[in-house]
């Protein structure tokens, strides 16, 4: 079970992430998931009653429109209810699977340098200034180096470098580093830390960093380095702040049942070797889930085993998220899903499932009701299959924004402490790598 604490014994040989339920056994968990788990059932329900042939218009003598408004309503109602009886028993399992990591003490002695991308004249430099000099102020019981990767070579970002005694790197006239397309490619973040991972990246057992305008907590590394202890875990990454938290949590806390949360947030740390052997970051930034599924692809070769990821209740950063958990490299993520989907055991592709269905399932459902709601203006008859699509559409959905929330709610008191560990933890304290 996850504590406000960490592990302090050095683990035994063969050590694995262990996790806990977020939810303790018993009447709080019964009232956090059953929302999710009944809500299924007047789905299915409604869907055998739409099968009655009591409920169908043929043969009868007012047939014509209302024939076709009754048949358009029963198909459109029938497709909402099973879209709706498939998400919601997705989501109900992955609630009744969710887990959190015990955390564990960081490793002494391990490389770690965090990386922050500039783009000169996307961002301005007092941001850059800002996460900077989190980045310094942060504790880690081993070599740590701050870089800044610097697109344009801009002297004032030199300056600030210089000042802040952070590394500089720029790819700026470097031919193999600046391409149309690939791994390399010009003006993406992606571009940038895979051309330093091609320079540097020998130097160094991970890469850390957080999104652009966030600011990295100082406790950000000793709560999320001791999860590296497990040779397995290739990349470790923090909760998100945004609008769809409930939904990111959900997705993240059902990943770490099976060793796949996916790579997103407003903060990572990534092993370097996994990364490599998954072709380095796959675009267009840091986080990304297509960059995440190439990773949980490959296995680590020291082991043989898959390589894994972990969710971590503590935040890493503070600032503005950037944006939705969904992949934002187009249709990288679907194209590779597809051609895992028979090789790859189901529980691994749970995250990546959720994410991939969670936007369209929900267009898809609201079209098939506002198409059931347009056949009542053909003929008042077919009006009561109208409210009833709507009750359909949005029984779920209040559901999900009851049990979601609550299930947040109550594991918030049993997670990790979201704070900075304080200079009192000197058991945790150690020394911070110079930059």
């Amino acid at each position: 079970m996850p504590s406000d604490r960490l592990d302090h014994e050095p683990p035994a040989a063969g050590y694995r992430v262990r996790h806990g339920a977020p939810l303790r056994t018993g009447w709080r968990r019964i009232r956090a998931v059953s929302p999710l788990a009944f809500a299924p059932v007047p789905a299915g329900l409604l869907l055998l009653l739409l099968v009655l042939p009591a409920h169908r218009t043929a043969g009868r003598e007012d047939g014509g429109a209302l024939l076709v408004a009754d048949s358009v309503a029963l198909v459109s109602l029938g497709l909402t209810a099973l879209l709706a009886l498939s998400w919601l028993a997705l989501t109900a399992y992955a609630a009744a699977v969710a887990r959190d990591p015990v955390p564990m003490t960081p490793e002494p002695g391990t490389r770690v340098a965090f990386l922050a991308a500039y783009v000169p004249g996307r961002e301005p430099l007092s941001a850059v200034r800002a996460t900077l000099e989190g980045a310094v102020r942060m504790r880690h019981p081993g070599p740590l180096d701050v870089w800044l990767l610097d697109e344009g070579d801009d002297p004032e970002a030199r300056m600030l470098c210089a000042e802040l005694g952070v590394h500089h790197f720029t790819r700026l006239g470097v031919p193999e580093w600046n391409t149309q397309d690939g791994p390399h490619r010009a003006g993406r973040e992606h571009g940038n830390l895979n051309a330093w991972i091609a320079k540097h990246g020998d130097a160094y057992d991970f890469t850390a960093s957080v999104d652009t305008a966030h600011i990295p907590l100082p406790g950000f590394l000793e709560r999320a380095m001791g999860y590296f202890r497990d040779p397995d875990t290739a990349f470790v990454v923090g909760p998100s702040v945004r609008g769809d938290q409930d939904f990111h949590a959900l997705v993240q806390h059902a990943g770490n049942r099976y060793g796949t949360p996916v790579l997103a947030g407003p903060g990572s740390v990534v092993r370097i070797t996994a990364l490599r052997q998954a072709g380095g970051f796959q675009g267009p930034a840091a986080r990304e889930p297509v960059t995440g599924f190439e990773i949980h692809r490959h296995r680590n070769p020291l082991t043989g085993r898959h390589w894994r990821s972990v969710h971590t209740p503590d935040v890493p950063a503070v600032g503005q998220d950037a944006g939705p958990l969904e992949d934002r490299s187009g249709g990288a993520l679907l194209r590779r899903y597809g051609t895992a989907l028979f090789r790859v055991p189901p529980g691994r592709l749970l995250s990546y499932t959720l994410v991939l269905v969670h936007r369209p399932v929900a267009a898809v459902t609201w079209l098939l009701a506002v198409l059931s709601c347009l056949s009542a203006a053909v003929h008042p008859a077919a009006r009561p299959w109208a409210v009833t699509a709507l009750v359909i559409v949005l029984a779920p959905a209040a559901a999900r924004s009851f049990a979601l929330p609550r299930a947040r709610r109550v594991a918030k008191g049993r997670a990790p402490v979201v704070r900075p560990v304080q200079d009192t933890d000197h058991a945790l304290a150690g020394p911070a790598g110079g930059s």
